[in-house]
């Protein structure tokens, strides 16, 4: 066990991004209350008969959907609870993507490579250590999503939606473990930690695109593959749509073992850089 994995390397590792944590979980829970109170102004303003109209008056040979002027009832709770989960998924993705990004390079200061190399541990418990470290954070950082997600049901009085929220929380740690698993195996390329803020923003906006473009059109839907952020709909869950899809799973967890292989095989022939 001393060979792959290290209590002590894990509680340093924990207790160097716990004042990170409580800044992302009070910057999510502003985050969360805004879009909800914004969401829900835009929609008594008018919102979705602007959109109707919009999409009503496009040509016909430009839309092949038949149903193309219509929108979801956003007056419904599901629908209008979806819609918000899905945008604050975001969130949680760029913060995922930037606790992979820091979780190698962040251990490369000067006082920290003291402490790491003063420790009976390998280079691969040195990597897998570090990948657990972040596991265990945005699994907190995502109970505290999911409780605010359950005061707000709780104050609208929609208990009846505690089963599809717990699953959309299990989609949400699904989809942010890809994108920490992304993020984590570039860091092992990057030597220096300032790198982990633009790293993580640029691997959450392009995936983004990249479902966006897959979305377009059936000739394009391969892009949908590059785009973990649409491997699992949150809002389709809350909302009474479909359900977690296996394949989606499947990807995200094959995408996971070798992120984190590839980290391990990559870090046990390379020295620690102190840039």
């Amino acid at each position: 066990m001393n060979g792959l994995f290290s209590f002590s390397l894990l509680g340093y590792n924990l207790r160097l991004r716990t004042k990170n944590f409580l800044v992302w979980s009070l910057i999510s829970l502003c985050l969360f209350i805004l879009i909800i109170v914004m969401f829900t102004n835009l929609l008594n303003a008018g919102l979705p008969d602007f959109i109707s109209d919009m999409l009503s008056s496009v040509p016909s040979s430009v839309s092949s959907d038949p149903q193309a002027g219509s929108l979801p009832d956003f007056k419904d709770f599901g629908v209008n609870f979806g819609v918000c989960m899905q945008i604050m998924l975001i969130v949680g993705c760029v913060y995922a993507s930037y606790l992979g990004a820091s979780a190698n390079t962040g251990s490369r200061g000067d006082s920290d490579i003291m402490f790491i190399y003063s420790l009976p541990v390998t280079r691969i418990a040195t990597v897998l250590t570090a990948f657990a470290a972040q596991v265990i954070t945005l699994f907190f950082y995502n109970l505290i999503v999911l409780l605010i997600s359950l005061a707000m049901l709780y104050s609208n009085n929609k208990m009846d939606y505690l089963g599809k929220i717990i699953l959309a929380a299990a989609a949400f740690l699904l989809i942010e473990m890809i994108y920490l698993s992304i993020a984590f195996l570039l860091s092992t390329f990057m030597n220096t930690a300032s790198q982990a803020s633009s790293i993580s923003a640029v691997v959450v906006t392009v995936t983004v695109l990249f479902g966006i473009i897959g979305s377009m059109s059936d000739s394009l839907k391969i892009f949908k593959f590059l785009s973990p952020y649409t491997y699992v709909s949150v809002y389709a869950i809350v909302s009474g749509g479909s359900r977690m899809f296996f394949v989606g799973i499947a990807a995200g967890i094959l995408i996971m073992l070798v992120s984190v292989v590839l980290s391990c095989a990559r870090y046990e022939k390379i020295d620690f850089i102190l840039d």
